[in-house]
């Protein structure tokens, strides 16, 4: 029978699905455990792991063999420590894409339909007639960075809108929901038609500060910016000057 390492905040949900003879120790978010891990061979890690962490759980279970984490990126996690070590690391990849294409959706919706100012006049108990006449989605242009599991849901969210869905990737094939699909850095020539871009790439060396400031500057001024990829896909030195000097 195998032991498993469980984080404390999860092992609530966890523990209903396991076998009823399970053995499992928990550690905290710090490292620390509430029993004996030595023998551990199952690591299933939490949100937001930190690589002091993780080292933590390695040098007090040797015996990991397989890893397990929640989320769909795994850059915090290939440590040179961890690379040290002979462990599968399997991933959450495609079970975010459903609740982050309809937050995606959600977002783009919140810009075109001006909810924060509809908002404001609700409670201010004011009424502009300029506001019966908003932005549609409709012929509107959406360009996706990473055509993965969720670029394709967004993409499949977007398009019944009416919206001119464009994808970027590595190697451009054709793709349910994308009117055209380009490869790496042929994107760049479709930024003046963008009316939204979202960046749904993985952090790699390749993609880091991917949205520069000649990325931004090539943008309307209309375009409207969501990433839900790492931070440092997003120069945000750039990201910063773009928004304070206004354009």
């Amino acid at each position: 029978m195998v032991k498993l390492i469980l984080p404390i905040e999860l092992t609530a949900e966890i523990e209903p699905h396991l076998p009823s003879d399970t053995k499992f120790v928990r550690v905290d978010s710090d490292g620390n455990f509430d029993g004996d891990a030595s023998d551990a061979e199952i690591y299933l890690n939490g949100f937001k792991l930190k690589p002091t962490t993780l080292h933590k759980v390695l040098a007090a279970a040797p015996g990991i063999r397989w890893q397990q984490t929640p989320s769909a990126g795994v850059n915090h996690i290939l440590t040179p420590i961890f690379l040290e070590h002979d462990i599968i690391l399997t991933n959450g990849a495609g079970v975010h894409a459903i609740p982050i294409s309809e937050f995606v959706l959600s977002l783009i919706l919140y810009h075109a339909k001006q909810l924060r100012q509809l908002q404001a006049a609700h409670d201010q108990r004011t009424w502009r007639k300029s506001w019966l006449v908003l932005p549609e989605l409709a012929n509107s242009t959406v360009l996706i960075l990473g055509t993965g599991n969720i670029g394709q849901a967004i993409a499949a969210r977007i398009k019944p809108f009416g919206a001119r869905v464009w994808g970027g990737r590595r190697r451009p094939e054709p793709l349910q929901n994308f009117d055209k699909i380009v490869g790496t850095n042929e994107w760049h020539a479709l930024l003046p038609e963008v009316d939204y871009i979202i960046v749904a790439t993985p952090l790699t060396p390749e993609t880091k500060a991917l949205i520069d400031e000649t990325v931004l500057r090539s943008l309307p001024s209309h375009a409207y910016l969501i990433n839900v990829g790492r931070g440092a896909v997003v120069d945000e030195s750039a990201l910063t000057k773009a928004l304070t000097e206004g354009w």
